[in-house]
């Protein structure tokens, strides 16, 4: 499936009020050196309350990076308590509440950040996110479009809008936008798989292969990528080949139901038959209405033979 990207929003903290190194770290370290660096800022007793409120956005960003994200979510509730004035501290949750799952409150507060800083295209670009997660198609379009104006060279912004078009079945304008996007940052890893999926489902299986593989290079981890290169491969009769790829998109991802569709596809066109049939039973307790899976299923009942998978 075509994934969307998210953006920070920045603050800056003053290096006067604070100890050098602990400046530095709580701005820009590791997560949990920032996490330790934030802390002392913030207990130091030296921060005012507008120094305090961006230490505390720092310290949650980095809670959200970690995983953490109550606890993010705390720090950033905090920091608005500091001083409500400031807009990344609201984009900032916003980024929380997406991740948490929550589009409402996230919208409410990308509205927030943009009445408080109308042009700024992270903003669009989180709240075009949170309109495509509530199927808002036109206010997302919009919403990519504004941020793409404002920052011509937005590789992620490309990359949503591409996705959006994906979504909707225009592959050939979202490609256009994802050559934008990879031209303007090669290493977008995000780009190139959602680029191999919309030529994938093109039918165009040798370049959908090599952004799959680009993919890969940059993101050895990436689920999708791995997931359509082993669909890639299946339609070219390479079910074999497809093996491992499904199986280690699985391993980093076993809750996709496209994925166990896209396994019992290759294990029926190996002739595994019963594991086949158990594969589709576990995309469909996942998905029950997802019909490749259903149709596969009744193929492999039927004693018919299954081979590759319909277009996502």
């Amino acid at each position: 499936m075509p994934r969307i990207v998210l953006a920070a929003a920045l603050l800056l903290l003053s290096a006067e009020v604070a100890h050098a190194d602990d400046f530095k770290t709580c701005a820009s370290g590791a997560p949990d050196d920032a996490i330790m660096a934030c802390t002392n800022l913030i207990e130091g007793g030296k921060l005012d309350m507008r120094q305090q409120a961006i230490a505390y956005t720092k310290r949650g960003v980095a809670f959200r990076i970690r995983g953490g994200l109550q606890r993010a979510l705390a720090d950033l509730n905090r920091a608005i308590e500091l001083d409500p004035s400031l807009a990344p501290i609201y984009s900032n949750r916003g980024l929380v509440y997406m991740y948490m799952g929550e589009p409402d409150p996230a919208l409410a507060d990308f509205n927030r950040a943009l009445e408080l800083d109308p042009n700024n295209p992270a903003f669009y670009l989180n709240r075009g996110a949170v309109y495509q997660r509530l199927k808002d198609k036109d206010r997302a379009l919009a919403d990519y479009t504004r941020a793409i104006e404002l920052q011509p060279n937005n590789a992620m912004a490309y990359t949503n809008r591409g996705v959006l078009y994906e979504l909707e079945g225009d592959h050939e304008r979202a490609i256009v936008d994802f050559d934008r996007a990879v031209e303007l940052d090669p290493k977008l890893a995000r780009a190139y798989s959602n680029r191999g999926a919309s030529y994938l489902h093109k039918g165009d299986l040798d370049r959908a292969l090599a952004d799959f593989d680009r993919t890969i290079e940059l993101q050895p981890r990436a689920p999708e990528a791995l997931a359509g290169r082993a669909q890639a491969n299946l339609k070219k009769g390479l079910a074999a080949i497809a093996l491992p790829d499904i199986e280690q998109a699985l391993s980093l991802d076993p809750n996709d139901p496209f994925a166990h569709d896209t396994r019992a596809h290759t294990l029926a066109a190996l002739g595994r038959r019963n594991e086949a049939i158990a594969e589709y039973k576990k995309a469909l307790a996942i998905k029950p209405d997802l019909q490749e899976s259903l149709q596969g299923l009744d193929a492999l009942k039927r004693g018919a033979a299954s081979t590759a998978p319909e277009k996502r």
